[in-house]
């Protein structure tokens, strides 16, 4: 299969062990085994660095290192860079892409943070011309007490109305403990696929989300990938085509859920997911070939 699929819950602490010998910053005065993630720093280029420091909550910034590490590892593991020698910039739409090596600047690659978890994806091979992106979300609601209803309708313009419905539809059988809860789990889920879609595309925030529209066919939860979601495009064109596009969706556990949007070649298309579940890393296996950056903080 040649996409690689990496998640990784920022809960885990980050421990003596797996940095040693790589950082020699103390650890938390009341917590002597565990280093403070800021640590890692070290092993970004200083424009990265400046950019990850501006964040103000820790869980944000956290998120973020994550994120920029599982490139670095994803472009080490499968493309044969030197971690240190990988050099980024930004599109248009702010979304990292690749300039050094030169001949891995088409390389396709995604990452989505939101919640408990980081999720990455990436294309690993040369000859491939996916397009992908991924999108992870937390299913808490946005506001306590807030009925679907109210919740949804500063979306309407965002979804279809099959796919209002669909959300809407969620635990009908009056035994459900919260029809509320269960649709807003459904909303989160398509709005990864939209998301997810949008990213691999390469298009702004701005673009039309009800120009396309999704049919669920199996509408359980499951941690297991589920491969049989279609999109129908209602006005395709070369850059939006309907064909070759194949999606995974799938739940990290009973808060988050994931979407990845795959778009290639029709002879292709059907081979870049195989249903397996994906890969979760730990710390070390995120940073098995990390290298400091000599000048983070020069």
């Amino acid at each position: 299969m040649p996409i690689a699929r990496w998640a990784f819950n920022i809960r885990q602490p980050l421990l003596l062990e797996n940095v040693e010998p790589l950082v020699t910053s103390l650890t938390e005065d009341d917590k002597p085994n565990i280093v403070p993630v800021s640590n890692l720093l070290n092993f970004l280029p200083k424009v990265e660095c400046d950019r990850l420091l501006q964040f103000r909550q820790e869980d944000d910034m956290k998120r973020a290192l994550i994120g920029r590490l599982m490139i670095h590892a994803f472009f080490v593991a499968h493309h044969g860079c030197r971690w240190d020698g990988l050099v980024f910039a930004r599109s248009d739409t702010n979304k990292p892409v690749l300039t050094s090596p030169e001949h891995l600047k088409n390389v396709s690659f995604n990452v989505s943070h939101h919640g408990d978890w980081v999720v990455f994806v990436g294309d690993t091979s040369l000859e491939s011309t996916a397009r992908l992106g991924v999108d992870v979300m937390d299913f808490q609601e946005q506001v306590q007490g807030e009925s679907f209803e109210t919740f949804s309708a500063c979306f309407l313009d965002q979804f279809t109305s099959r796919e209002m419905q669909f959300m809407k539809d969620a635990d009908k059988d009056p035994k459900a403990l919260s029809s509320t809860r269960n649709q807003l789990r459904r909303f989160y889920r398509m709005w990864c696929l939209k998301e997810s879609t949008v990213k691999a595309l390469g298009v702004g925030i701005d673009f039309n989300l009800k120009s396309f529209e999704f049919l669920i066919q199996d509408v359980n939860e499951t941690v297991k990938p589920v491969l049989s979601t279609r999109i129908e495009v209602h006005e395709p064109t070369s850059e939006f085509p309907e064909e070759g596009w194949c999606f995974e969706e799938a739940l990290l556990d009973d808060r988050h859920c994931y979407a990845i949007a795959a778009q290639a070649e029709m002879e292709g298309a059907g081979t870049m997911m195989d249903g397996s579940l994906i890969r979760q890393f730990g710390w070390n296996e995120l940073l098995e070939d990390a290298v400091p950056y000599p000048s983070s903080f020069s």
